[in-house]
C-alpha cells in the first residue's frame, strides 16, 4: 500500500505520511480538515515572527547600549567656570621627557564621608581637556637650576588663565617629578627643588607649600 509523505525543515521540522487510500478523503476536504490545515499554517506562520521578533529585539538592545555608551564618552560638556560651588586643582607632571600640566574641578562635596570627591579633567570651550605639554624634561636644568621656575612658568600661566581668577588662592597646586629627576644625584634634585618652591609663590597665587613639589617615586608614579 502506498504512502505520501510530508517534511518541513524550517522554521521548525516536522514530517507526516498519509496513505493512498486517504488521498481521495484528503482532495475533497471537509469542514475539519481544512479548520485543522489552516490553524497548522497559522502556528508555523506565528513561530515564524516569533523568530524574527527575538532578533530584531536583540539588535535593538545592542544597538541602544551602544548608543549609550557613546553619548557618555562624547556628551562632554564645557566646565562651567561661572560656578561658584566648583574648587579646582593643578598638577603637573614633570617627566623624563617634557612636563605637563592637567588642570581638574570638582563640586563641593555633600559633607557625606562615604562619598568621595566627583573630580574630573576640566574642559575648555570647546570641550577639550585643559592640558599643555612642554619640553624637555626638567632634568635637562641640572646644570642651572636657578632656571627651574622659568622653565615651568608657561605651564601655571596656562593653568591660570582657565581657572576663575579669584579661585586661584584655594586652588592646590602639586608639582610631582619622576623618572627624569630619579636619576639625578639628590643635591642636583634638591636645588631644581628649591628653585620651585621659592620662586612660584612670587608669581602665582595658588595654594602651594614646600611639601608640594617632590621627587616621587617609581612605585608611587605606577599608581
Amino acid at each position: 500500500m502506498g504512502r505520501i509523505s510530508f517534511s518541513c525543515l524550517f522554521p521548525a521540522s516536522w514530517h507526516f505520511s498519509l496513505s493512498s487510500l486517504f488521498l481521495p478523503r484528503l482532495l475533497t476536504p471537509s469542514l475539519r480538515q481544512l479548520l485543522f490545515i489552516g490553524l497548522l499554517l497559522g502556528l508555523i506562520g506565528l513561530l515564524y515572527l516569533l523568530l524574527l521578533s527575538k532578533g530584531h529585539a536583540s539588535w535593538l538592545r545592542e544597538e541602544n547600549h551602544f548608543h549609550r555608551h557613546l553619548a557618555r564618552v562624547t556628551d562632554v560638556d564645557a566646565t562651567d567656570t561661572s560656578n561658584p560651588d566648583l574648587n579646582y586643582g593643578l598638577v603637573v607632571d614633570c617627566g623624563s621627557s617634557g612636563s605637563r600640566v592637567f588642570v581638574y574641578c570638582w563640586p563641593r562635596h555633600n559633607g557625606n564621608p562615604h562619598e568621595l570627591l566627583d573630580i574630573q579633567q576640566m574642559r575648555d570651550q570647546h570641550r577639550k581637556p585643559v592640558v599643555m605639554k612642554i619640553k624637555p624634561g626638567i632634568s635637562e636644568l641640572a646644570k642651572t637650576p636657578e632656571k627651574a621656575s622659568d622653565y615651568i612658568y608657561p605651564l601655571l600661566s596656562f593653568a591660570a588663565q582657565h581657572i576663575p581668577k579669584n579661585k586661584h588662592q584655594e586652588t592646590p597646586l602639586y608639582i610631582l617629578c619622576t623618572a627624569g629627576m630619579r636619576i639625578l644625584p639628590e643635591s642636583q634634585q634638591e636645588a631644581l627643588l628649591e628653585d620651585l618652591r621659592t620662586d612660584i609663590p612670587v608669581h602665582f597665587n595658588f595654594l602651594f607649600s614646600d611639601s608640594h613639589v617632590e621627587v616621587i617615586s617609581g612605585k608611587q608614579e605606577g599608581k
